[in-house]
């Protein structure tokens, strides 16, 4: 798989009535730039920290939203970081 950081991924998620984000799929470019859909099998919000600096050093505000997803790659479980601008209106993987 290709190195992802920072780059913008395609998200489908769900707004809650509480206007909560809750990640639902993602889609990637493999290798062979062909696009690999991704079930979000549990996920961790942590935007609820206030402002800290996430592991590709973007520091996380009240405008972005952090998430760690867990995925299942190959058949093997991996864990992504995903955050979303809410200024931008763009999810992003860390």
């Amino acid at each position: 798989m290709m190195d992802f950081q920072n780059r913008a991924v395609d998200v489908i998620c769900q707004h809650t009535k509480e206007g909560k984000l809750i990640p639902i799929k993602l889609r990637l470019q493999d290798d062979e730039v062909e696009f690999q859909t991704y079930v979000v099998k549990a996920y961790k919000d942590l935007s609820h920290k206030g402002s800290y600096i996430m592991p590709n050093g973007i520091t996380a505000t009240s405008t972005i939203f952090p998430f760690d997803c867990k995925i299942i790659v190959f058949g093997r479980e991996k864990i992504v970081h995903l955050y979303y601008n809410s200024g931008d209106r763009i999810w992003r993987m860390a």
